[in-house]
């Protein structure tokens, strides 16, 4: 027998955060988001891979997407975090009971409501509140510990980098689970939709070091 809305919802134990970027300070002192071409992992990471490791050994937990790769349309308050979840159809957002709109700090009280979800033509998303987020996560077998390592990233390129190769090694193996992979930070050439020039930017992938044949062997 299991307890409906505790034990039916399992999590996986999570043991920490690895980056794809650190924080820098202008002149005015304001901090913004610098990217890296290497994984910012914690120290018990840095022991096994150094400090700036673009490659980590993993091992993907389930064949439940939701529980290591979960991606949705985001966006968070500073002072109310997850405010509006959605997946380009539908989406939970938390509305301001009073005014009717998107929770704020000032909001006294709140309820969750189901809505249409626009992705992206919302205009939060066209006025950069939202975005394409990915909570990946999987398990550091070289790393001490009994529980996963979780990484976010908003970059539609790595998302989508993510589900093609989970697609491909489904396609070989009929699973992406338990399957020891290598997960990358690699150099991409994308136009930026800004001014449509050309740019270097830094992608997720999921790669299999070994042959065809091993990998076939893993089924």
């Amino acid at each position: 027998m299991t307890i409906k809305g505790v034990s039916d919802m399992i999590r996986l134990p999570r043991l920490g955060k690895i980056r794809l970027g650190v924080k820098e300070e202008n002149e005015a002192g304001i901090s913004y988001p610098v990217p890296t071409d290497y994984f910012v992992c914690p120290p018990e990471v840095q022991e096994v891979y150094g400090e700036r490791p673009a490659r980590l050994d993993i091992i993907i937990p389930a064949e439940d997407d939701e529980m290591w790769c979960h991606q949705y349309y985001r966006q968070y308050s500073r002072t109310r975090g997850l405010v509006c979840k959605g997946d380009g159809e539908t989406c939970r957002r938390m509305i301001d009971r009073k005014t009717g709109d998107i929770a704020n700090r000032d909001t006294k009280e709140y309820v969750w409501k189901e809505m249409d979800c626009t992705g992206r033509e919302c205009p939060d998303y066209h006025g950069k509140k939202c975005q394409e987020t990915m909570n990946l996560q999987f398990l550091l077998p070289r790393v001490p510990g009994l529980g996963v390592w979780q990484i976010d990233t908003g970059s539609v390129n790595s998302i989508r980098n993510i589900n093609d190769n989970a697609a491909m090694l489904r396609a070989v193996c009929e699973r992406v689970s338990w399957i020891p992979l290598t997960l990358t930070l690699e150099p991409k050439e994308v136009i930026n939709p800004d001014d449509g020039k050309k740019k270097v930017v830094r992608c997720l992938n999921l790669r299999h070091e070994k042959g065809l044949l091993e990998l076939l062997s893993a089924r």
